[in-house]
């Protein structure tokens, strides 16, 4: 029903109006959530924020008063680089680091060696750097070993090995107090974030099932759209959390303890990410019907029965309920609410089924049929019982 591109493109944004926009996005975030919520969500985040920055003063004490090292600002920057949100990744990328560093003394010392100091020799290193960050498959943001060639390149190779040094003792710093301070653990974000964005589905939901009840334009059904491909994009943050969460766990000793809530987070982020295109496939067969367009009746045949209101009324108590099993809070009352949107909405589907097929207008039928289609395939991802996504529900 959709055919628009594919979820999360961004089309030729500028940089700044990704910033720009990015910002509106946590601005509403913080005001659809609140301030209370908002933190907890972001707790995580805000704890490791502080734990770089506490453990980047650290290194930078040590490499300065106990180390004597020459420049000690190095070492924090080891740290910086090393350090990120889970202690698997911190160990990853710690060793990505020395291995650049490593690779960019090595390098640098056999070019100079071979061509001398010449502006030759500076632009062979960027060169060399460049190709072997990509044969290393190191990310592209990963420029150590270019880096690391020129500073040798300007200092002299008595550097390289003050520049591992540096590295190692920043990295070493960064690689344990991703250990040892608080790990974090994203399977309570994650569901936080499952959980506000099957919120945002639900009022979504209601929105367009009280627009249809009550008198709906081509400007509401627009609006519709957007706030729908919005949250499209913003579930791949969420799957994003889904993915963190595991890792966050991946070292840890006691990992078995988290599995079914990894199982329940992984399932419930696909499970709301089809629901969501479903959703999105309504609104965007709404903007098609009132505009007119592939033949369509236009604004003279615009006018919904009440029983898809209805259905989408139901739905919306489906996310929402789905919202709410999501916490690890979760009760029995949540699961039957769910189960009890599920078997009204298809009620309501099975009567509108009989007002559409009624309808004369080959091209408006085809229409009514995809966007009952699209109802009940939100109501089959939901299904705790028969659906394809039963390890996204909690056993309450």
């Amino acid at each position: 029903m959709d055919s628009e591109p594919g979820r999360g493109r961004t089309g030729a944004a500028s940089p700044l109006e990704r910033v720009a926009s990015g910002f509106t996005t946590a601005l509403v975030r913080l005001r659809t959530m609140g301030v209370e919520r908002w933190l907890r969500m972001e707790r995580e985040s805000l704890a490791l924020t502080i734990k770089i920055t506490g453990a980047c003063v650290l290194s930078w004490w040590l490499a300065a008063y106990v180390l004597k090292v020459e420049i000690p600002v190095l070492v924090p920057i080891g740290v910086l680089l090393t350090m990120s949100a889970t202690a698997y990744s911190s160990l990853v990328r710690g060793a990505q680091q020395v291995g650049a560093v490593v690779t960019g003394v090595a390098a640098a010392t056999a070019v100079i060696w071979l061509l001398g100091y010449t502006a030759v020799t500076l632009a062979v290193l960027v060169v060399a750097g460049l190709v072997l960050t990509r044969l290393l498959n190191l990310p592209a943001q990963n420029v150590q070993i270019p880096i690391t060639a020129l500073l040798v390149f300007a200092l002299g190779h008595t550097y390289g090995f003050e520049r591992l040094a540096d590295v190692l003792v920043g990295v070493g710093i960064g690689i344990a107090a991703s250990f040892l301070i608080r790990p974090p653990r994203f399977v309570d974000k994650a569901s936080e974030e499952l959980s506000a964005l099957a919120d945002e589905l639900a009022d979504l939901a209601r929105d367009m099932s009280e627009g249809l009840r009550n008198g709906w334009d081509e400007d509401m059904a627009s609006d519709w759209l957007a706030r729908a491909r919005a949250l499209s994009q913003r579930l791949e943050d969420t799957e994003e959390a889904a993915e963190q969460a595991g890792e966050a766990v991946r070292l840890s000793p006691r990992r078995s303890r988290y599995n079914d809530r990894l199982d329940q987070v992984a399932d419930a982020a696909t499970c709301l990410d089809h629901a969501c295109h479903q959703l999105r496939g309504i609104a965007r067969g709404l903007v098609d019907l009132i505009a007119g367009v592939r033949g369509l009746p236009g604004e003279r045949g615009a006018h919904m029965p009440e029983l898809l209101a209805d259905e989408l009324a139901s739905l919306s108590r489906a996310f929402r309920a789905f919202s709410m099993l999501q916490h690890g809070r979760a009760k029995p009352e949540d699961l039957d609410g769910l189960r009890a949107a599920l078997d009204e909405g298809h009620r309501q589907h099975e009567r509108l089924a009989e007002v559409f097929i009624a309808t004369g207008h080959m091209e408006l039928r085809l229409l009514q049929g995809a966007l009952l289609d699209d109802c009940a395939r939100i109501r089959h991802e939901f299904d705790p019982d028969n659906g394809p996504h039963t390890a996204a529900f909690p056993h309450v």
